[in-house]
């Protein structure tokens, strides 16, 4: 099977437009995106949820109260060393607290449309926080496929859904980066100063103070809009699993080395909702799968402009990496590629609640100088290049011939 980029390109250019999950236009790509599965022969099952787009709510929340502890810290040292010492300490588990907390609310704020069973007080206020919105996932697997689970189970994973915001993505993830290590180091020297009291050190806490709450500011503009047309996030992913799914469909001799899925998530720019939402309903089947021979979740994101490819969520070192990262370090080899790690404060992606649950997944994007326009209304269809779509559509198909070999 020969991955044909330029017909993945054709698919993003027909979706790259406004479609913030919830509203009617996201609706209207996922009827087109059934409408292309099915007609290559795929089974497609919506999946509906309720939603709750207070995620963006509760991590502006959570900035608050960093800068609040901050500048209580900042006032109170003029008064006494020590007495800066508690809210900057707070400051710091509200910061290591931040991630768990972050997954509990993106676990609750999605539910099935026909589930009844009584929500949890916790579940209840995190749907509150925000609007109540519907949306589906799309779950496409081939009719009459075997369905045991003796052969490796692979999800090839998109979202379709996109936002715009006042602060791009570039900009988020530089005041992320900042703020982070400053307010760690205005922590610390806190408690340096708490000790010594030496000047020196006092303005040294004013200067990451200052510095923190300088870089976090920025982060109260997390707000979603509707006006990014999203061709690179995430048009691009969507238009290579697609092109995937119909060369799939047209040879499959690879059913009997496979199990193969198809999965296009909805409000992954809500807080990779959809993708938690799957992961709660399926779970337990899920985890038969990787017990049994093997289960392997790829994401595409943001892959399909002119720039290196980059891999999230393996690590640099092969001891504690998953099969997949391995596959798609073999797979870039074969193809004179280099696919490095890539890791950054501030971004989420579809595999990440896939890792958390303990599967192997992992999401192939590309960092490059396009990748600027990321939820601006400059994310336009001339922001895409066929080498992003041929690099990661060749990688995904050496990917599941490894996967078919196993090894």
């Amino acid at each position: 099977m020969m991955f044909d980029a330029h017909a993945a390109l054709n698919y993003a250019c027909r979706f790259a437009r406004p479609r913030l999950a919830g509203g009617r236009e996201a609706h209207h790509v996922s009827t087109e995106i059934t409408a292309l599965l099915t007609k290559w022969g795929w089974q497609v099952r919506r999946e509906e949820f309720v939603f709750s787009t207070a995620y963006q709510t509760v991590i502006v929340m959570e900035v608050l109260m960093c800068m609040a502890l901050a500048v209580v810290s900042l006032a109170v040292r003029w008064i006494s060393p020590w007495a800066a010492v508690p809210p900057a300490a707070a400051l710091v588990l509200v910061v290591v607290g931040a991630p768990a907390l972050n997954r509990r609310v993106q676990s609750a704020l999605s539910r099935s449309i026909d589930d009844s069973k009584p929500h949890s007080a916790w579940e209840r206020i995190a749907q509150r926080l925000g609007r109540q919105l519907q949306g589906a996932n799309l779950v496409a697997t081939l009719p009459n496929a075997p369905s045991d689970s003796t052969r490796p189970h692979v999800l090839l994973v998109a979202h379709y859904d996109s936002k715009s915001q006042r602060l791009p993505i570039v900009w988020r993830v530089i005041c992320f980066a900042l703020a982070m290590p400053a307010g760690l180091l205005f922590v610390a020297l806190t408690g340096l100063y708490a000790l010594s009291a030496e000047p020196m050190l006092g303005n040294a806490v004013v200067v990451a103070g200052g510095l923190a709450l300088c870089a976090g500011a920025p982060l109260l503009a997390l707000d979603t809009g509707d006006a990014s047309p999203g061709a690179i996030d995430n048009a691009s992913g969507l238009g290579v699993v697609l092109q995937l799914a119909e060369k799939l469909a047209q040879s499959r001799d690879w059913q009997e080395r496979l199990r193969m899925t198809i999965l296009f998530t909805d409000a992954e720019e809500m807080g990779v909702i959809g993708a938690a939402a799957y992961v709660r309903r399926h779970g337990d089947a899920l985890r038969r799968d990787a017990h049994a021979a093997g289960l392997h979740v790829l994401n595409f994101d943001g892959v399909g402009v002119d720039a290196e490819l980059r891999v999230v969520g393996a690590s640099a070192g092969p001891r504690n990496r998953g099969q997949l990262a391995n596959w798609i370090e073999a797979a870039a080899r074969a193809h004179g590629l280099q696919v490095k790690p890539f890791a950054m404060v501030g971004l989420s992606y579809d595999h990440v609640p896939f890792a958390e649950a303990g599967f192997d997944a992992v999401s192939l994007i590309a960092i490059g100088r396009a990748t600027w326009a990321v939820h601006t209304p400059y994310d336009t269809v001339e922001q895409l290049h066929p080498r992003g779509f041929a690099q990661a559509g060749a990688i995904a198909m050496r990917v599941i011939d490894l996967a078919g070999l196993g090894r």
